[in-house]
């Protein structure tokens, strides 16, 4: 999955959504909840060529920052955590909550023993989406393991936050029902290179920076820490700072998760991957969809489950292997040389029955998406492996329509 960081100048990013398309579909299922929306494009869109991140789309896929409006997202030809949307208050969609370890039903956390969903999920949520407040109560926390809200800031200091003030509060009623919330750290932002996280990690800053990190998750009550950082992020340093991460956070109770993708692997030393609790795989945007690429199927079973084995063939253990999803398809209209990444709420709006199947063809337009069968079929074949992941929760559809709520109910 592809994960934003908003750095020092302001920028963030994480899984690429084509602009305007996230934050029209997120007005739409606000609407229907009588909340008033506005929608600003974003003009945060870094270029890759290859790759994966966790929800969006780059070589095509933009990282759409606060306030920015983005789709799906993928880097490259697999894919990067970018989408950007709608500063808007969150929809009701299908929820997040309660679970932990593949195959757990329920998870960490203050108060009770909640039932939680089937199998580790973790659900990605982009600033943008609106106040962690509102999620809060419109969240159906059963139906997640994980929350992993995105990105966090770093500033050249190395002092982390958040966009949104209301995150200790998110965190306390999520552990009230059983969910784990993960800050997600870089996104599509650090491709290029890692601006000024770059210097963090270095041997020179590291120890001090990973201190603040722990200190910042001990504040806010955090359960892990996910490590987003991709191509030309995975540096020479990035096992040095992920090797010293996970066992300072390890000593607190907490967490270290990742966001990867295939097409940057070769970057990820042996010590680097086998650091991580877990790892969400980028099983989407696998051809370069928002790039310069005829209408393709960016996210098929079997391509997806290649990109999943890639890691498990590298060492990685089956149980820590996540397999990520997207919430979102991408279109081609007549005569467009590549694809616009669309939110499934707006393509089921839009298509209705025909968003049925992974492939609409309507007027000389084509699109692809992973349709609810095709979710469903993935949940199934998450179980073998170690969950499933989700770029990104606000993309989803509300009710008996929801995404989220399919893997849950996936016999």
């Amino acid at each position: 999955m592809a994960l934003a960081l908003r750095v020092s100048n302001g920028t963030e990013s994480k899984m690429r959504i084509e602009n305007g398309t996230l934050g029209a579909a997120l007005c739409m299922i606000l609407a229907c909840g009588g909340a008033a929306c506005s929608v600003k494009a974003s003009d945060d869109s870094p270029n890759g060529t290859a790759g994966a991140s966790n929800g969006g789309a780059s070589a095509g896929a933009s990282s759409a920052g606060a306030g920015g409006s983005n789709t799906g997202g993928s880097s490259n030809t697999g894919g990067s955590n970018t989408s950007g949307g709608a500063s808007t208050a969150g929809a009701s969609v299908g929820g997040a909550a309660a679970g932990g370890a593949a195959g757990a039903s329920t998870s960490g956390g203050a108060g009770g023993a909640p039932t939680g969903p089937k199998q580790r999920t973790v659900g990605y949520l982009p600033s943008y989406r609106g106040s962690l407040n509102t999620w809060a109560t419109t969240l159906d926390f059963s139906l997640v393991s994980y929350v992993d809200v995105c990105f966090g800031t770093v500033d050249a200091n190395g002092n982390v936050g958040y966009p949104d003030a209301a995150l200790s509060a998110f965190v306390t009623a999520a552990h009230a029902k059983g969910t784990k919330v993960c800050l997600a750290l870089g996104g599509a932002t650090t491709i290029n290179d890692l601006g000024t996280l770059g210097a963090q990690i270095s041997p020179a800053n590291r120890s001090a920076f990973v201190g603040k990190i722990v200190s910042y998750a001990m504040t806010t009550g955090l359960d892990c820490i996910d490590v987003d950082f991709e191509g030309n992020g995975v540096n020479q340093d990035y096992e040095g700072f992920v090797t010293a991460l996970g066992p300072a956070l390890k000593a607190q109770g907490k967490q270290m998760s990742a966001a990867l993708a295939s097409w940057f692997g070769d970057k990820v030393t042996s010590p680097a991957l086998q650091a991580f609790d877990f790892v969400n795989v980028m099983a989407y945007d696998l051809h370069n969809p928002g790039g310069n690429t005829p209408a393709v199927q960016s996210s098929s079973m079997d391509d997806s489950k290649k990109e999943i084995d890639y890691w498990v063939g590298r060492g990685l253990a089956k149980e820590k292997a996540v397999f990520g999803v997207p919430f979102y398809g991408y279109r081609w209209k007549p005569g467009a040389t590549s694809g616009e990444a669309v939110v499934y709420a707006e393509l089921l709006s839009t298509y209705g029955a025909a968003a049925g199947s992974d492939q609409i063809n309507k007027d000389g337009t084509t699109i692809y998406l992973n349709s609810k069968p095709t979710i469903i079929a993935k949940a199934q074949a998450a179980r073998q492996y170690g969950g499933i992941m989700i770029w990104e929760l606000g993309q989803d559809a509300a009710g008996e329509n929801s995404l989220l709520r399919a893997i849950n109910s996936a016999p």
